[in-house]
């Protein structure tokens, strides 16, 4: 084999283990609402091609309000979640006083065996605002929620996504480079050799929508100081919900009482309401 046919290998190789340990795609499955005494659907999407991820089915849950007037929210996770892994924020949110729909992207959970991509996940998470927009027709509000990744391919999404009314971001960060510097070294330059790189920070100062950043300042996966910085670059009209403790995937259990509050707010809800338990 000659030396060219080796880095062709070598640099295919690296692509491949950039999109396996940033977006790190988990088949975990398990509880469902049902299981909880929720009622809930089942919906199925088909995302074409594209972004080197083939065409599949993208899972879909469904948690409607009793009320169609009520605000509805999209919840996009993380790398390393699925529906299941994440069902306690969802019933977070619907308690909270949201219609909720979440989804898995193609790679995760019982959605189609790929191996996702950022341009895919940003496929998926579009196909997706477009049937929340079909199921939600009387919402008083349409939310986006994204929590840790899912906060970059909200973020992303929110710069073109119709009817939107709000974004809120949960662990968010300005780059995956950045917080591949933070996990490592600050010199290595990831920013040059990452092609999954959701570039947050260049996008969210385009977004115009209202905007609540959440973040504990334990986190031990994403630094709270990244998700400080994409908050100052934001311009639109923002509040953001610093939580003391807390971490990653359950700051909304460290300080109940005040996410629920920010999340009505944000729903243009009262903002009293029995707190969640933690």
């Amino acid at each position: 084999m000659g030396g060219a046919a080796i880095l062709a290998l070598l640099w295919l190789g690296w692509q491949v283990a950039q999109r396996l340990v940033i977006l790190h795609p988990s088949r975990q499955t398990g509880v469902t609402p049902r299981d909880l005494g929720l009622p809930f659907a089942e919906h199925w999407l088909n995302a074409p091609a594209g972004g080197g991820t083939r065409a599949g089915r993208v899972h879909v849950w469904w948690l409607p309000d009793a009320q169609p007037a009520a605000p509805a929210v999209l919840y996009l996770h993380g790398n390393e979640s699925t529906l299941s892994t994440d069902i306690g924020l969802m019933l977070a949110l619907r308690r909270a006083g949201f219609s909720v729909m979440a989804i898995d992207y193609r790679g995760y959970g019982e959605s189609a065996l790929r191996l996702p991509s950022e341009t895919s996940v940003y496929t998926d998470a579009g196909l997706a605002w477009t049937h929340f927009l079909n199921l939600t027709p009387n919402a008083s509000r349409h939310l986006l929620y994204g929590h840790s990744l899912g906060s970059a391919i909200a973020i992303d999404l929110a710069g073109r996504a119709p009817r939107l009314d709000g974004l809120i971001v949960d662990g968010a960060f300005t780059s995956a480079a950045d917080v591949g510097r933070a996990m490592t070294a600050s010199w290595l330059p990831l920013a040059s050799l990452l092609r999954q790189r959701f570039l947050s920070k260049e996008k969210v100062d385009d977004l115009k929508v209202p905007q609540l950043f959440i973040h504990c300042t334990q986190d031990e996966v994403i630094p709270v100081e990244l998700g400080l910085q994409l908050y100052g670059l934001s311009r639109a009209p923002k509040r953001q919900l610093l939580i003391e403790g807390g971490d990653h995937d359950n700051c909304y259990r460290a300080a109940p009482a005040r996410w629920t509050a920010a999340l009505r707010r944000m729903g243009g809800l009262q903002a009293s309401v029995a707190p969640l338990q933690p």
